[in-house]
């Protein structure tokens, strides 16, 4: 667990392994007036065997809480999520996703 400061608001960062449900949990939340919950949750792919092996990124979900959280402070979180190289690729079976070309738009 970490403490974040951002100006007179405090933020708890923390990151586990959620036995219920199986997998990696990232989770920032506000500790002060402020009071808003962001949690990343990555499923792991083999959770009767072995270490965390997280699954693709189309797979993660976001969790949000009601309060605010500053940019700066949410940046952070998201920059600590994506190093922790918990975000892998997909395999076959990701999702298309070929960018604004292939919804006729830009």
């Amino acid at each position: 667990m970490e403490v974040w400061f951002h100006g007179t608001e405090l933020y708890e960062v923390s990151s586990y392994y959620s036995l219920p449900d199986d997998a990696w949990q990232y989770e920032l939340t506000g500790m002060s007036e402020a009071d808003g919950h962001v949690a990343v949750v990555i499923p792991d792919a083999t959770p009767d065997d072995g270490p965390f092996t997280p699954q693709p990124a189309h797979r993660v979900l976001v969790q949000v809480g009601g309060g605010q959280i500053p940019w700066p402070i949410f940046r952070r979180f998201i920059d600590l999520v994506e190093s922790s190289g918990d975000l892998v690729g997909a395999g076959e079976d990701q999702p298309h996703n070929g960018g604004r070309g292939d919804r006729g738009i830009g």
